[in-house]
């Protein structure tokens, strides 16, 4: 018996070491559209017809997310805390990250005289975290990876940053209503979570349309956000679910069996999930799990690096180009962990830990 509770519960995982699977996936296949084309194209992709390396890096985070976000929520009931340990857990790592963009990476790539650089507003811009976290807007400097052949963009996958602010509130406003401590109780709050998602809020006219299903992330067949719901749903049926190699590989050879028919899509989908969440469960990868977890920075660093390489030396293959920007994104991704994103970390814990405790002696007491 291996339910998903088994999972969830602390220290009992290897989502670490998927998260990090995950990063290098979409590090790996950002390097087919930073570099200039080789001859090769992503060989998921190829295979599958639809979604490549980086596609399924990102879903695999949200549906970690959606789980364990949710899970986050429902053991704290408080949501003080649950927007403190979120904010603690984004912000920082991209405020590092912007003053590498504007302190580093820029003076040393911009084609513009440094004081022109230092003086113009765009430089400055991307101080606005709130922007770049909740509004969509990106790490663009000025002069910089302008002549790249992804131009301009420091940091493409920041995109999804305020997607997974949306699917945080989703969270709190369904955690508040209750919903996440039961299983009928999460489906439903994964049920409202797609409505959400179905539904375009137009502002500042307050106007709701419906999403236009035409149109998906470039380089992407599917979405990100029913993939955290899943994860919500997931975590709200998580002792009724069982985890096991037999059922992982039954479920990749019924997507062989029928991958050239219309089903193909939604069959990988099934067992891409399910096959995350058995790597994430399995003791036989538990050794594999690295002990600290560099997965955000290299998410954050990784394009970023590759940017650099690519201005450098534009013609190189995308597997040298990768090779060459590893040991600067890993470097990156570990002074993020070690001197930014844990240290908030722990920081934020211990006050809310402070916090409990002292309102705990102060309700005793009376």
């Amino acid at each position: 018996m291996n339910p998903l509770s088994h999972a969830l519960s602390r220290n009992g995982n290897n989502f670490d070491l998927v998260r990090l699977l995950a990063a290098i996936a979409v590090v790996y296949g950002h390097s087919y559209l930073i570099q200039a084309p080789d001859g090769t194209t992503d060989w998921v992709q190829n295979a599958l017809g639809f979604d490549g390396f980086g596609a399924l890096g990102v879903y695999a985070f949200f549906l970690l997310s959606g789980m364990l976000v949710t899970a986050s929520f429902d053991r704290q009931r408080s949501v003080p805390r649950f927007v403190a340990l979120r904010i603690a857990r984004l912000w920082p790592a991209v405020a590092g990250g912007t003053l590498v963009t504007i302190f580093i990476v820029g003076p040393l790539f911009t084609t513009l005289p440094l004081r022109d650089y230092f003086a113009s507003g765009v430089t400055w811009a991307n101080l606005d975290n709130f922007s770049i976290i909740v509004l969509k807007t990106g790490w663009v400097v000025p002069g910089v990876f302008e002549h790249n052949r992804f131009p301009v963009d420091v940091c493409a996958p920041l995109w999804t940053l305020p997607i997974e602010v949306r699917c945080y509130l989703i969270v709190m406003v369904t955690g508040m209503l209750g919903l996440l401590s039961s299983a009928r109780g999460a489906a439903l709050a994964a049920a409202l979570g797609c409505v959400a998602f179905v539904l375009r809020l137009h502002l500042p006219h307050l106007q709701i349309g419906l999403r236009d299903f035409s149109e998906t992330p470039g380089g992407y067949s599917f979405w990100p956000e029913p993939f955290f719901m899943l994860g919500m749903l997931l975590y709200g049926w998580r002792e009724r679910i069982e985890i096991n190699g037999l059922t992982a590989v039954a479920l990749v050879m019924v997507f062989l069996v029928f991958r050239d028919t219309a089903g193909a899509q939604p069959l990988f989908y099934l067992a891409f999930v399910y096959g995350v969440l058995w790597v994430g469960a399995t003791p036989l990868l538990r050794r594999f799990v690295p002990r600290h977890d560099y997965s955000y920075g290299i998410y954050l660093y990784g394009f970023m690096m590759q940017q650099c390489v690519a201005n450098i030396a534009p013609q190189l293959s995308h597997v040298t180009a990768v090779l060459i920007a590893a040991p600067f994104i890993l470097l990156c991704a570990a002074l993020s962990w070690h001197f930014v994103e844990r240290p908030v970390l722990r920081w934020c814990r211990g006050r809310l830990a402070r916090r409990s405790t002292t309102l705990g002696a102060g309700i005793a007491a009376r």
